[in-house]
């Protein structure tokens, strides 16, 4: 691919990425409920479901499109239901201290909440499979810039996410008190308990 066409594609990810979502908001609920590192595991959890719609675009367009429209169904309500209880459980936690350490045994936790937010999300694979073909000849698709493809829009939507991380951890540093604490245990628990519907519904 061309230097300018990567570019486009780039830009066009990064527009998409940054408008208010359910990525975003997880990314942002998770940074400030339990810091950066736990963020960025669910970024990356993200972005592999980014992916996965990007190669199923590039890979098998028209017969994919209609097969996951009939099934995704099933995928949202059980990404909905997952999401829910885990903001369920955030709300109610009654801890009194951000401690990243709880969070280190939770990567793979992590990864799936993440990957959950970004792979029962219908709007993803319609997104790609919209923009994709003005950027590439889906027919005539070389390794090199399958390649190249996913690595832009991985690079891309991980930046997107890990602006909202910085959002987060900008909020977390301002919070001390105990019980503003506890409120941010339950504003994340609700946000992310609205993400899960938000699966649900689109």
């Amino acid at each position: 691919m061309e230097l300018l066409t990567l570019i486009s594609l780039m830009f066009a990810t990064f527009v998409y990425a940054i408008s208010p979502g359910p990525g975003i908001f997880a990314v942002l609920a998770t940074s400030t409920r339990y810091g950066p590192i736990a963020a960025l595991w669910l970024s990356i959890g993200h972005v592999i479901g980014d992916i996965l719609y990007v190669s199923i675009a590039m890979f098998a367009l028209t017969f994919l499109a209609q097969t996951i429209e009939q099934s995704m169904v099933y995928v949202r309500i059980f990404g909905a239901a997952y999401l829910l209880y885990i903001g369920f459980q955030q709300y109610r936690s009654m801890g009194v201290s951000f401690k990243e350490a709880k969070i280190k045994k939770s990567i793979i936790q992590l990864l799936f909440s993440g990957f959950i937010v970004g792979g029962t999300n219908p709007k993803t694979i319609i997104y790609y499979l919209s923009f994709l073909p003005i950027f590439i000849d889906l027919n005539n698709l070389t390794l090199a810039t399958e390649v190249q493809v996913i690595v832009v829009v991985g690079i891309t939507v991980l930046f997107v996410l890990s602006l909202a991380n910085i959002l987060g951890l900008r909020l977390r540093k301002s919070v001390k008190d105990p019980e503003t604490i506890q409120k941010v245990n339950k504003i994340t628990g609700i946000t992310m308990m609205l993400v899960g519907v938000f699966v649900a519904l689109y």
